[in-house]
């Protein structure tokens, strides 16, 4: 089963299935056990930085959040496509793609903290705005 999983280049649901808890993942390969640290390492970082920007926004948080939440995000995706694309020669196309992608998402939201006014204060800007009724247009 991992040789299938391997030459599809998922191994991500042989180690969900393998893997239930952190206690169980010492007797499989490194590569796997580190892949599945980090992703809940980043998923408790996602949380951290999400809550830690609306108690207090800062730079520092805007810029934590415009890498954890593309990189939680890309993770996400990538189960999804392995999961679902069954289609031997997309697989790779795709895994470029969402690579690329959220490479460009994440030096996008840097850019967009540095040079803007940041992620945190664009959320809550979004969140104010208000509905314009029409007369008050003319």
């Amino acid at each position: 089963m991992l040789s299938v999983a391997a030459r599809s280049g998922c191994l991500r649901p042989v180690a969900r299935k393998l893997l239930p808890s952190l206690s169980q993942a010492s007797h499989l390969s490194g590569s796997i056990v580190t892949h599945w640290k980090a992703e809940r390492f980043v998923s408790i970082l996602t949380v951290g930085a999400m809550v830690g920007a609306a108690v207090h926004p800062t730079l520092a948080f805007d810029h934590a959040l415009a890498i954890v939440v593309p990189l939680h995000t890309h993770w996400g995706l990538e189960q999804v496509f392995c999961d679902y694309v069954h289609i031997k020669p997309l697989i790779p196309v795709i895994g470029i793609l969402l690579k690329v992608l959220t490479g460009f998402t994440i030096v996008a939201l840097l850019y967009f903290n540095q040079h803007d006014i940041g992620i945190t204060q664009a959320v809550k800007d979004v969140w104010n705005i208000r509905r314009i009724e029409p007369e008050e247009l003319s």
